[in-house]
Protein backbone atom coordinates (compact mmCIF):
# COMPACT_ATOMS: atom_id res chain seq x y z
CA UNK A 1 0.00 0.00 0.00
CA UNK A 2 1.73 3.17 -1.20
CA UNK A 3 -0.84 5.93 -0.80
CA UNK A 4 0.15 8.18 2.06
CA UNK A 5 -3.42 8.89 3.15
CA UNK A 6 -4.28 5.20 3.32
CA UNK A 7 -1.21 4.46 5.43
CA UNK A 8 -2.17 7.14 7.92
CA UNK A 9 -5.71 5.75 8.20
CA UNK A 10 -4.37 2.38 9.32
CA UNK A 11 -2.35 3.88 12.18
CA UNK A 12 -5.58 4.86 13.91
CA UNK A 13 -7.95 2.71 15.98
CA UNK A 14 -11.43 3.13 17.41
CA UNK A 15 -11.39 2.44 21.15
CA UNK A 16 -14.52 1.11 22.86
CA UNK A 17 -14.35 1.60 26.62
CA UNK A 18 -16.27 -0.60 29.07
CA UNK A 19 -17.06 -0.14 32.76
CA UNK A 20 -16.88 -2.70 35.57
CA UNK A 21 -20.22 -4.15 34.42
CA UNK A 22 -18.87 -4.65 30.91
CA UNK A 23 -21.19 -1.92 29.66
CA UNK A 24 -20.02 0.37 26.87
CA UNK A 25 -19.27 3.68 28.58
CA UNK A 26 -17.52 5.73 25.91
CA UNK A 27 -15.77 5.69 22.56
CA UNK A 28 -12.51 7.40 21.68
CA UNK A 29 -9.56 7.30 19.33
CA UNK A 30 -6.04 5.99 19.67
CA UNK A 31 -3.11 5.39 17.37
CA UNK A 32 -0.18 3.02 17.19
CA UNK A 33 3.42 4.13 17.58
CA UNK A 34 6.46 1.91 17.17
CA UNK A 35 9.82 2.53 18.80
CA UNK A 36 13.02 0.53 18.15
CA UNK A 37 14.62 -0.81 21.32
CA UNK A 38 17.60 -2.73 20.00
CA UNK A 39 18.72 -4.89 17.13
CA UNK A 40 15.60 -5.95 15.24
CA UNK A 41 13.42 -5.36 18.30
CA UNK A 42 10.68 -2.86 18.88
CA UNK A 43 8.00 -1.75 21.29
CA UNK A 44 4.45 -1.04 20.13
CA UNK A 45 2.32 1.50 21.97
CA UNK A 46 -1.32 2.50 21.80
CA UNK A 47 -1.42 6.25 22.40
CA UNK A 48 -4.57 8.01 23.60
CA UNK A 49 -5.78 10.41 26.30
CA UNK A 50 -6.02 9.92 30.02
CA UNK A 51 -9.69 10.83 29.90
CA UNK A 52 -10.29 8.13 27.29
CA UNK A 53 -8.50 5.24 28.97
CA UNK A 54 -8.47 5.92 32.70
CA UNK A 55 -12.16 5.44 33.38
CA UNK A 56 -12.34 2.06 31.65
CA UNK A 57 -12.03 -1.41 33.15
CA UNK A 58 -11.47 -2.88 29.71
CA UNK A 59 -11.33 -1.77 26.10
CA UNK A 60 -11.82 -3.27 22.66
CA UNK A 61 -10.06 -2.21 19.47
CA UNK A 62 -10.98 -3.32 15.96
CA UNK A 63 -8.38 -4.12 13.32
CA UNK A 64 -8.77 -4.99 9.69
CA UNK A 65 -7.84 -8.59 8.97
CA UNK A 66 -4.59 -9.28 7.14
CA UNK A 67 -4.72 -11.45 4.02
CA UNK A 68 -1.80 -12.04 1.65
CA UNK A 69 0.05 -9.05 3.13
CA UNK A 70 -2.76 -6.62 2.29
CA UNK A 71 -5.89 -5.54 4.18
CA UNK A 72 -8.87 -7.83 3.78
CA UNK A 73 -11.19 -4.84 3.66
CA UNK A 74 -14.44 -5.31 5.53
CA UNK A 75 -13.15 -8.25 7.57
CA UNK A 76 -12.70 -7.14 11.17
CA UNK A 77 -10.69 -8.62 14.03
CA UNK A 78 -12.06 -7.18 17.27
CA UNK A 79 -9.66 -7.51 20.18
CA UNK A 80 -10.74 -7.08 23.81
CA UNK A 81 -8.04 -5.93 26.22
CA UNK A 82 -8.76 -6.49 29.91
CA UNK A 83 -7.24 -5.15 33.12
CA UNK A 84 -5.99 -2.05 31.39
CA UNK A 85 -5.80 0.00 34.59
CA UNK A 86 -2.85 -2.15 35.65
CA UNK A 87 -0.98 -1.47 32.43
CA UNK A 88 -1.75 2.12 31.43
CA UNK A 89 1.14 4.53 31.83
CA UNK A 90 0.10 8.13 32.44
CA UNK A 91 2.08 11.26 31.77
CA UNK A 92 3.41 12.28 35.20
CA UNK A 93 2.19 15.85 34.75
CA UNK A 94 -1.43 15.74 35.91
CA UNK A 95 -2.42 18.42 33.41
CA UNK A 96 -1.03 16.62 30.35
CA UNK A 97 -3.81 14.47 28.92
CA UNK A 98 -1.74 11.63 27.47
CA UNK A 99 -1.84 7.92 28.33
CA UNK A 100 -0.02 4.98 26.78
CA UNK A 101 -0.76 1.26 26.72
CA UNK A 102 2.25 -0.85 25.77
CA UNK A 103 0.89 -3.63 23.58
CA UNK A 104 3.89 -5.28 21.93
CA UNK A 105 2.81 -8.70 23.16
CA UNK A 106 -0.53 -8.35 21.42
CA UNK A 107 1.15 -8.26 18.04
CA UNK A 108 3.58 -11.04 18.92
CA UNK A 109 0.66 -13.33 19.83
CA UNK A 110 -1.26 -12.54 16.64
CA UNK A 111 1.26 -12.71 13.81
CA UNK A 112 -0.09 -12.50 10.27
CA UNK A 113 -3.63 -11.78 11.45
CA UNK A 114 -3.82 -7.99 11.73
CA UNK A 115 -3.32 -5.32 9.13
CA UNK A 116 -2.06 -2.08 10.63
CA UNK A 117 0.44 0.72 10.24
CA UNK A 118 2.32 2.42 13.05
CA UNK A 119 3.76 5.87 13.44
CA UNK A 120 7.52 5.59 13.68
CA UNK A 121 9.31 7.12 16.64
CA UNK A 122 11.31 9.46 14.42
CA UNK A 123 8.07 11.00 13.12
CA UNK A 124 7.54 12.73 16.48
CA UNK A 125 7.97 16.46 15.93
CA UNK A 126 10.57 18.27 18.03
CA UNK A 127 9.02 21.70 17.32
CA UNK A 128 12.48 22.86 16.27
CA UNK A 129 11.72 22.09 12.63
CA UNK A 130 12.53 25.26 10.65
CA UNK A 131 9.58 24.68 8.30
CA UNK A 132 7.04 24.50 11.13
CA UNK A 133 5.04 27.67 11.59
CA UNK A 134 1.64 29.13 12.28
CA UNK A 135 -1.18 28.91 9.67
CA UNK A 136 0.07 25.55 8.30
CA UNK A 137 -2.41 22.87 7.27
CA UNK A 138 -2.73 19.83 9.51
CA UNK A 139 -4.51 16.49 9.18
CA UNK A 140 -6.13 14.59 12.03
CA UNK A 141 -7.71 11.16 11.98
CA UNK A 142 -10.43 9.75 14.18
CA UNK A 143 -14.08 9.02 14.82
CA UNK A 144 -15.86 12.38 15.20
CA UNK A 145 -19.17 11.91 16.98
CA UNK A 146 -18.64 8.18 16.34
CA UNK A 147 -18.82 8.68 12.58
CA UNK A 148 -16.65 6.41 10.46
CA UNK A 149 -16.78 3.92 7.61
CA UNK A 150 -18.22 1.01 9.57
CA UNK A 151 -18.40 -1.38 6.64
CA UNK A 152 -14.72 -0.98 5.81
CA UNK A 153 -13.58 -0.31 9.40
CA UNK A 154 -11.86 2.96 8.52
CA UNK A 155 -11.72 6.27 10.40
CA UNK A 156 -12.13 9.70 8.83
CA UNK A 157 -9.28 12.01 7.95
CA UNK A 158 -10.01 15.69 8.46
CA UNK A 159 -8.14 18.94 8.03
CA UNK A 160 -7.48 22.06 10.03
CA UNK A 161 -4.96 24.84 10.42
CA UNK A 162 -2.47 25.68 13.15
CA UNK A 163 -4.05 28.61 14.95
CA UNK A 164 -1.52 29.33 17.70
CA UNK A 165 2.22 29.56 17.15
CA UNK A 166 3.33 25.93 17.47
CA UNK A 167 6.81 26.72 18.76
CA UNK A 168 5.35 28.32 21.87
CA UNK A 169 3.31 26.61 24.57
CA UNK A 170 -0.18 28.07 24.42
CA UNK A 171 -0.88 29.86 27.72
CA UNK A 172 2.14 28.06 29.18
CA UNK A 173 0.73 24.56 28.63
CA UNK A 174 2.32 21.88 26.42
CA UNK A 175 -0.34 22.43 23.76
CA UNK A 176 -1.08 24.33 20.59
CA UNK A 177 -4.43 25.24 19.05
CA UNK A 178 -5.84 24.12 15.73
CA UNK A 179 -8.63 25.80 13.80
CA UNK A 180 -10.80 22.72 13.23
CA UNK A 181 -14.16 21.27 14.22
CA UNK A 182 -13.23 18.91 17.03
CA UNK A 183 -16.18 16.79 18.12
CA UNK A 184 -16.75 14.11 20.78
CA UNK A 185 -15.04 10.90 19.66
CA UNK A 186 -12.07 12.88 18.34
CA UNK A 187 -10.22 12.51 21.64
CA UNK A 188 -6.94 10.72 20.97
CA UNK A 189 -6.78 11.62 17.28
CA UNK A 190 -3.23 11.96 15.95
CA UNK A 191 -2.43 15.30 14.30
CA UNK A 192 -0.03 15.27 11.35
CA UNK A 193 1.70 17.87 9.22
CA UNK A 194 3.46 17.43 5.90
CA UNK A 195 6.49 19.69 5.85
CA UNK A 196 6.92 18.98 2.15
CA UNK A 197 3.38 19.98 1.26
CA UNK A 198 3.84 20.15 -2.49
CA UNK A 199 4.72 16.45 -2.55
CA UNK A 200 1.78 15.48 -0.33
CA UNK A 201 -0.42 14.87 -3.37
CA UNK A 202 1.93 12.19 -4.66
CA UNK A 203 0.41 8.92 -3.49
CA UNK A 204 3.43 6.89 -4.56
CA UNK A 205 5.83 8.29 -1.99
CA UNK A 206 6.70 5.88 0.78
CA UNK A 207 5.60 7.03 4.24
CA UNK A 208 9.06 6.52 5.72
CA UNK A 209 10.60 8.84 3.13
CA UNK A 210 8.04 11.60 3.48
CA UNK A 211 8.63 14.52 5.76
CA UNK A 212 5.45 13.77 7.68
CA UNK A 213 5.58 14.70 11.34
CA UNK A 214 3.27 13.78 14.18
CA UNK A 215 2.56 17.08 15.89
CA UNK A 216 0.49 15.76 18.75
CA UNK A 217 -2.78 14.34 20.00
CA UNK A 218 -6.24 15.93 20.18
CA UNK A 219 -7.54 16.28 23.72
CA UNK A 220 -10.16 18.98 24.03
CA UNK A 221 -12.26 21.60 22.34
CA UNK A 222 -12.71 25.27 23.15
CA UNK A 223 -16.23 26.39 24.02
CA UNK A 224 -17.92 29.73 23.53
CA UNK A 225 -16.93 31.26 26.86
CA UNK A 226 -13.28 30.74 25.88
CA UNK A 227 -12.58 28.03 28.42
CA UNK A 228 -10.93 24.71 27.68
CA UNK A 229 -13.16 21.69 28.06
CA UNK A 230 -12.15 18.05 27.72
CA UNK A 231 -14.10 16.31 25.01
CA UNK A 232 -16.39 13.60 26.32
CA UNK A 233 -15.62 10.45 24.39
CA UNK A 234 -19.21 9.24 24.20
CA UNK A 235 -21.60 10.29 21.49
CA UNK A 236 -23.55 12.78 23.60
CA UNK A 237 -23.19 16.26 22.15
CA UNK A 238 -21.68 19.05 24.21
CA UNK A 239 -24.28 21.45 25.60
CA UNK A 240 -22.02 24.44 25.05
CA UNK A 241 -21.40 25.96 21.63
CA UNK A 242 -17.97 24.98 20.30
CA UNK A 243 -15.76 27.58 18.67
CA UNK A 244 -14.18 25.30 16.09
CA UNK A 245 -10.87 25.30 17.96
CA UNK A 246 -9.14 22.13 19.10
CA UNK A 247 -6.52 21.67 21.81
CA UNK A 248 -3.60 19.44 20.85
CA UNK A 249 -0.98 18.13 23.28
CA UNK A 250 2.43 18.30 21.68
CA UNK A 251 4.40 15.32 20.41
CA UNK A 252 7.24 16.36 22.72
CA UNK A 253 5.03 15.35 25.67
CA UNK A 254 4.36 11.98 23.99
CA UNK A 255 8.11 11.50 23.55
CA UNK A 256 8.74 12.37 27.21
CA UNK A 257 6.37 9.65 28.33
CA UNK A 258 7.66 7.01 25.90
CA UNK A 259 11.27 7.75 26.83
CA UNK A 260 10.42 7.21 30.51
CA UNK A 261 9.23 3.66 29.85
CA UNK A 262 11.58 0.65 30.11
CA UNK A 263 13.14 -0.81 26.96
CA UNK A 264 13.42 -4.40 28.19
CA UNK A 265 11.46 -7.05 26.28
Amino acid sequence: MSNIFEQLLYTTLRIECFDENNKLSSIGTGFLLQRPVGNDKYKMYLISNKHVLCGAESIAVSFTKLKDDVPDTGKIVRLPINNIKENIVLHPDFNIDIAILECTGLFIMLPNQLYFKAVSYDMLATFNEPELSIAENVYFIGYPNNRYDEKNNLPLIRTGMIASHPKYNYNGDAVFIIDAQVFPGSSGSPVYIDLTYENFKNGQIDLSKKNIKLLGIVSATMIRNNQLKSIQTGTQWLAEEVLGLGIVYKATAIKELIDSMPDDN
